[in-house]
C-alpha cells in the first residue's frame, strides 16, 4: 500500500484526489500540507477537502513535519509550494508526483533533474484520454505538419493563472517533436480564461481547403483525480527515474 501526502487539500484538484485516494485499497493518506496560518491546519484532511467524512490524517503547515511517514507526495498546488516539496522529497528520498503548472525554465529543469535521485513524475494532465490524445496529435503532426498550420485553443476558468495551460504546452511539445518542419515556436496558442469554463483543449490542423480538429473537454475533474491515483500506485513501486502518464497507462 502506498502511503501518501497530498498538498493544498482545499484546492479543487487536490480535494478530488483526497476523495478518490480515500476510497482506494492500495493507497493510504497519511497527511496533507497547507498554507501556514490557515484555519484548517491541524484538521482532518477529508473534512478540509470537503469529502464529508474523515480520512484519518491531519493537515500540516510544513511538509517536513509529515514527509517521513509517507512513500510519495502528490502535489497540485503552486509553484512556490512545489519547489519546497521538491526540495523535501529530494532530501528524504521520497517519490514525487507534480501536477502544478506555471514553472519557469530553471524550475522545470530542476524538476526533471530530480529523476536522477527519486521516482519523479511531472504531469500537467493526469487524464488517460488527454494522454492518448497527445499521442494522436504526434502522429497527426508527423503526417500533416508540413502541410498545415497548427494552432491550439485552450479554455479554462477565470481562476486559472498560467497561460497557456501546462496541458497545451505538453501537447505542443509532442507535436513539435514529431512534425517534419516545425519547432515549438511555430505552434500558436490562444488562451481563454472566463467564468467557470471547464478544461477544454482544441488543436486545429489548418490546411488549404480543409482542416482537422482534435479536441478534449473535461466535464468532471474526477478523471484527473483517478488518473493521479493510478499514477500513485504505479510510481510507489518504481526506482529513481523520470516517469510519465504514458508509463502509467501501459502498466496499471
Amino acid at each position: 500500500m502506498a502511503k501518501i501526502v497530498i498538498t493544498a487539500p482545499r484546492g479543487h484538484m487536490d480535494g478530488l484526489i483526497v476523495a478518490a485516494a480515500h476510497k482506494r485499497d492500495d493507497i493510504e493518506i497519511v497527511g496533507g500540507v497547507g498554507t501556514p496560518g490557515r484555519d484548517y491546519i491541524g484538521k482532518d484532511i477529508g473534512i478540509v477537502a470537503g469529502t464529508g467524512e474523515e480520512a484519518g490524517a491531519l493537515v500540516y503547515d510544513d511538509i517536513e513535519k509529515i514527509i517521513d511517514k509517507c512513500d510519495l507526495v502528490v502535489d497540485f498546488s503552486t509553484v512556490e509550494l512545489s519547489m519546497k516539496v521538491l526540495e523535501s522529497c529530494l532530501k528524504h528520498g521520497k517519490a514525487y508526483i507534480c501536477g502544478t503548472t506555471g514553472f519557469n525554465e530553471e524550475q522545470t529543469a530542476a524538476l526533471m533533474a530530480a529523476g536522477e535521485k527519486i521516482p519523479m513524475m511531472k504531469a500537467a494532465n493526469t487524464s488517460y484520454v488527454v494522454n492518448v490524445m497527445r499521442k494522436l496529435l504526434g502522429e497527426a503532426a508527423l503526417k500533416l505538419g508540413d502541410k498545415c498550420r497548427i494552432e491550439i485553443i485552450e479554455m479554462h476558468s477565470q481562476t486559472k493563472v498560467d497561460a497557456p495551460s501546462g496541458t497545451a504546452i505538453e501537447l505542443a511539445e509532442e507535436m513539435a517533436s514529431m512534425a517534419p518542419d516545425k519547432e515549438y515556436e511555430d505552434i500558436a496558442f490562444h488562451s481563454v480564461r472566463a467564468g467557470n469554463t471547464p478544461s477544454t483543449h482544441r488543436v486545429i490542423f489548418g490546411c488549404m481547403g480543409e482542416k482537422m480538429e482534435i479536441s478534449h473537454d473535461a466535464y468532471d475533474w474526477t478523471c484527473y483525480a483517478e488518473g493521479a491515483c493510478d499514477a500513485v500506485s504505479f510510481l510507489a513501486g518504481c526506482k529513481p527515474g523520470l516517469y510519465t502518464m504514458e508509463d502509467v497507462i501501459e502498466n496499471v
